[in-house]
């Protein structure tokens, strides 16, 4: 019994070593948080050996998207574009990357990008992506609205290889898509899915801190979205010069961030969700919209978003979004949990004035 426990215990810590190292195969399964221990905080005003590029122009980007891009001709030169696609979507201070990882298949042709400044955390993010790109077709299992919808559509094909019932899954209430599923948390609708099932290839990480770096990694009007999702609310007023919004830091982020994109925050802080949208709201090259314009998101224009039309679908595809803004992150799912309220806002982006 007791070479049986040995045995056991040391077939675990062989896979819990792969695990460690990011070697997620079918075999191995998904990285464990429990293996990648961090603070919880980390102090953006510190000084922190990072890497970063000099200029956008010089950005290495085939080791984060191999499928756009191949690496440098020579060094010192950025990567060769294969698709002419750039990254497009922005979460800053991504945590463990439950947004990116959740938006991924609903835009499998944009490129989107977490920035973390702890190391661990951005690690896990990494090895997580990975493990999902080695396993084509699969789903993030933390995402268990993802799983869900995953189980339900097979419990779907398998009475339909009987009954010949169309299968139509989607969101609550009608639309494109017939019937629905009506469980919460819900499922993404087949429609807004990519036909080949999800790759991954569009979502990455990377260690930075976008307080100081993020117009070495960002051209001019690159970004079409740009996420501030529970910010660090830096309690003390001696400490408020760290807050990710500020006067200074929203025109670089109106840098980045092209005419039409939008700006998007959450918090479960009151005074923090005010300070944010105090700051924005004086900043002259954004506009805070209503929630019937949230609601609306899409239906007239991609919002920004290249290639993507107005339409009915691209409208639940930004609901989709706002879903994933409120439900699909890490401490979206603690402040849940701990029945506490959240208050958020989304800003467009506005046209240069004109001189």
């Amino acid at each position: 019994m007791a070479r049986n426990r040995k045995s056991q215990k040391k077939a675990a810590k062989a896979k819990d070593d792969a695990l460690l190292l990011g070697a997620a195969t079918t075999e191995v399964g998904m990285p464990r948080k429990r293996f990648y221990r961090q603070r919880a905080h980390a102090n953006p005003l510190s000084i922190h050996h990072l890497e970063y590029p000099s200029s956008p122009a010089t950005m290495d980007w085939s080791t984060h998207f191999p499928t756009f891009f191949s690496p440098p001709p020579q060094a010192g030169q950025g990567s060769v574009n294969l698709k002419g696609k750039k990254v497009e979507f922005a979460d800053v201070g991504c945590g463990f990357g439950g947004l990116s990882i959740s938006l991924a298949p609903l835009f499998p042709e944009t490129l989107m990008l977490g920035l973390e400044i702890r190391v661990q955390v951005t690690q896990y993010v990494s090895d997580k992506i990975r493990a999902l790109r080695l396993n084509p077709g699969s789903v993030d299992p933390d995402n268990a609205a993802d799983v869900e919808a995953a189980v339900a559509e097979a419990k779907q094909l398998q009475q339909q290889s009987t009954t010949e019932t169309p299968i139509t899954t989607g969101i609550e209430g009608e639309g494109e898509g017939g019937s629905v599923l009506t469980s919460r948390p819900r499922g993404i609708r087949k429609e807004l899915m990519p036909k080949e099932g999800y790759s991954y290839g569009n979502v990455s990480v990377l260690r930075a801190n976008a307080m100081k770096f993020l117009p070495n990694f960002f051209e001019k009007a690159q970004l079409s979205k740009i996420f501030f999702l529970f910010p660090d609310p830096h309690f003390k007023a001696r400490k408020h010069k760290a807050r990710i919004i500020s006067p200074t830091l929203l025109a670089e982020y109106a840098y980045v961030l092209r005419p039409g994109g939008l700006l998007y925050t959450i918090t479960d802080v009151p005074d923090l969700h005010i300070w944010m949208t105090s700051h924005l709201a004086s900043f002259p090259l954004f506009k805070r919209l209503t929630e019937e314009e949230i609601d609306n998101l899409g239906l007239e224009s991609g919002e920004g978003v290249e290639g993507q039309e107005g339409s009915e679908l691209n409208r639940e595809r930004e609901r989709e979004v706002m879903e994933a803004v409120k439900r699909r992150t890490e401490e979206g799912k603690k402040v849940e949990r701990n029945d506490k309220g959240k208050e958020w806002s989304v800003w467009r982006r506005l046209e240069d004035p004109t001189l």
